[in-house]
């Protein structure tokens, strides 16, 4: 539909999508489709319909003829009845990047094309691409100087799993060399050229950020004497008092959350409970306990007239537990029959609170600022960040830094570091970009690669702000040295001095990132040693190597311009 202002369309009840383009005398049809990598490609199937004369149709794929067919008229004439040429003997090898399909004839009356069958041979082709809605680049021969002084081995394991969710690092790619001294990470501006800057998060099927726990709606209770409703997420026993004419229910709700062992907070996070009711013609008394991580809590009562329909309570933070199951207790009476519905019930999690954000320093060449974050997934645990001036700041959640952005006004965010490990890298937005997104993030420490979201956690990081050297000290007793170095071109990260805290079998380094799809990630392949790509989500177990590109082939409708991550161990010995 693109070029569709160039055609005739047509309505056809017969036509696979009810639609078809007529082409008549002396027009011809050129569609332009892309590809992710070079790939075969033959077309298999081309349908449409004729109730003309008989038609010769030439079909070319970018300048070659690949096919010639001739269009049969129906018998009887009739536009609705189509006929299909089958698949053309002729595959084409086609370049990476856009191609074009053109269809020539001589038509006496016209001649409908219904749809157009392409066969290529690429297992990770999607419509968005083949559509060129994402645009893919050729594999690029990196500048990336491999000076290495090494006794170690270093390999990477693939450890990532699927998701349809773009807010998950779902990609987790730890990297292992028991000898490593000395390392660098490198954030570049994509290979790809493009402008599209999309930069915010899309929660579209990402239910665990969904705003409720649990929920049942339209629940009957004027002639319930006792049953159950179950869904994913929770189930509801509900029973009524000695006989059917007693107005006294009670409800059981028990549902399970996910806490630190899943990387979530849900656990430790307070939440609201809502009751929403109808046909409420008296005062209806609603009575409440909880039972979580600690002992059946006292009875909290609330009392709702009409036509008031809605109830409240606040359960406080650290109340639910990831160990075992959680409940609820709800005791509703009326003083007299029974009769009303329940529009809704649910538990949602409660709001969270701003970043509370200090800038602890500012001058001419850098600014630097401290954050503590509600409910911070290592609750009660943070950082401590102490600056050379002789400054330090308690219950960091994590700290940031900006460089002077030469061609935008004010400051570029270049560097983030997370109590948990975690580290972020930009380099300065383009010109005419007024600020890109994080995208990739790498954990610097030693980390169970086991754990669903795993983590280093950091207990003192000194900053020298003039050179922009770090100490970091890691809660296992492991430390590491951290230069940060931007120009503009790029920000890179050098780690030295490590000295293992942990499990020496565990990972030195861990890159994580997210991919749902082609045209839909944050990153999509990897390259080893220069080697020839692999696909990020590929099932390669491990890879030997010492020089890591992760980056995107393809333009993303998420984070379009974060950036490429290089990793690269620069020196490993035994002493």
């Amino acid at each position: 539909m693109k070029n569709s202002g160039n055609h005739q369309i047509r309505s056809l009840y017969n036509a696979a999508n009810y639609k078809v383009v007529l082409l008549q005398n002396g027009e011809h049809l050129s569609l332009i489709f892309c590809l992710r990598i070079a790939s075969m490609v033959e077309i298999s199937d081309i349908r449409y319909s004729n109730a003309n004369g008989t038609d010769t149709v030439m079909v070319q794929l970018n300048d070659e003829i690949v096919a010639a067919f001739a269009t049969n008229r129906s018998t009887p004439p009739d536009w609705n009845t189509f006929m299909s040429t089958g698949r053309f003997p002729t595959r084409s090898y086609l370049d990476i990047g856009s191609n074009v399909l053109q269809m020539r004839f001589n038509a006496t009356d016209g001649l409908t094309i219904d749809y157009i069958d392409i066969d290529v041979d690429d297992r990770l082709i999607t419509q968005e691409i083949a559509m060129c809605d994402v645009t893919c680049i050729k594999d690029f021969n990196p500048n990336w100087q491999h000076t290495v002084v090494s006794e170690g081995l270093s390999f990477a394991m693939q450890k990532s799993y699927t998701t349809k969710c773009s807010e998950i690092s779902n990609v987790n790619i730890p990297i292992y060399d028991k000898l490593v001294k000395t390392y660098e990470i490198v954030a570049v501006m994509p290979q790809y050229k493009s402008l599209s800057n999309p930069r915010y998060e899309n929660t579209s099927e990402c239910y665990h950020l969904s705003l409720f726990l649990w929920s049942f709606n339209n629940i009957m209770l004027s002639n319930v004497t006792s049953g159950s409703i179950q869904t994913d997420k929770a189930t509801s026993y509900i029973s009524r008092g000695g006989n059917t004419s007693d107005p006294f229910i009670t409800i059981l709700l028990t549902f399970n959350v996910e806490g630190r062992a899943k990387g979530m907070i849900d656990a430790d996070r307070g939440s609201i409970l809502t009751i929403k009711c109808s046909q409420i013609t008296e005062q209806t008394t609603i009575k409440m306990q909880y039972k979580g991580r600690d002992a059946l809590s006292s009875i909290e009562e609330k009392v709702i007239d009409a036509p008031a329909d809605q109830a409240n309570w606040e359960i406080p933070d650290f109340t639910w537990t990831d160990a075992n199951l959680n409940s609820i207790y709800l005791y509703i009476n009326s003083s007299s029959y029974f009769n009303f519905t329940i529009d809704a019930l649910y538990l949602a999690r409660r709001p969270l609170l701003p970043d509370t954000v200090v800038g602890v320093y500012k001058d001419d060449d850098v600014i630097v600022e401290a954050v503590n974050v509600d409910l911070w997934w290592l609750t009660p645990n943070a950082m401590q960040l102490t600056l050379s001036n002789g400054q330090s700041y308690n219950n960091v959640s994590y700290f940031r830094i900006y460089k002077p952005a030469i061609w935008n006004e004010g400051y570029a965010q270049i560097f983030v570091m997370y109590h948990d490990g975690n580290v972020r890298l930009l380099p300065i937005p383009p010109e005419g970009v007024d600020w890109i997104p994080f995208g990739s993030s790498v954990l610097i420490g030693q980390a169970n690669p086991y754990d669903e979201r795993p983590y280093s956690a950091i207990t003192n990081v000194s900053l020298d702000i003039e050179s922009l050297r770090m100490d970091v000290l890691y809660a296992d007793g492991g430390s590491a040295k951290l230069e940060l170095q931007n120009n503009l071109v790029e920000t890179r990260l050098i780690v030295s001095n490590i000295f293992f805290g942990a499990n020496i079998d565990f990972p030195f380094v861990t890159f994580r990132s997210m991919y749902v799809s082609i045209g839909n990630c944050d990153v999509d392949h990897v390259r080893v040693n220069g080697a020839n790509p692999t696909h990020i989500m590929d099932d390669f177990g491990f890879i030997m190597g010492r020089s890591f590109i992760f980056y995107r082939k393809c333009t993303s409708k998420h984070l379009n311009l974060s950036p490429d991550i290089y990793i690269n161990i620069k020196r490993s010995k035994t002493k």
